[in-house]
C-alpha cells in the first residue's frame, strides 16, 4: 500500500489510527534496537502525540512522496528529530 491509497482511500479517523499503528511499531522496534533503553522510544512517541498539528505534517509528506511506502515516509520524518 502507498501513501497515495492512504490519503485517496482512507478517511481522517483511520489515517489517524493508521499511523498511530506506524509510530507504534517504529517506537518498539527503537527500544529494542536500544536495548530496551527507552529514550528513543519516548522521542518517537513525543514527536508524534506531543507535536500539534503533527498528523498534517506525515499527511503533506504523503502528499509529495504517494508512490512511497507510508511506513518509510514517517521513520524517515522520525530519524529527522529522534536519530536512528
Amino acid at each position: 500500500m502507498t501513501a497515495g491509497v492512504i490519503l485517496e482511500k482512507m478517511s481522517g479517523a483511520e489515517r489517524v489510527a493508521y499511523l498511530a499503528g506506524i509510530i507504534e511499531g517504529l517506537a518498539y522496534a527503537r527500544y529494542v534496537k536500544d536495548d530496551k533503553q527507552a529514550a528513543g522510544m519516548g522521542c518517537i512517541y513525543d514527536w508524534f502525540y506531543k507535536t500539534r498539528g503533527r498528523s498534517l505534517d506525515i499527511e503533506k509528506a504523503f502528499g509529495r512522496y504517494k508512490e512511497h511506502s507510508p511506513g518509510a515516509i514517517v521513520a524517515a520524518l522520525v530519524t529527522k528529530e529522534c536519530g536512528k
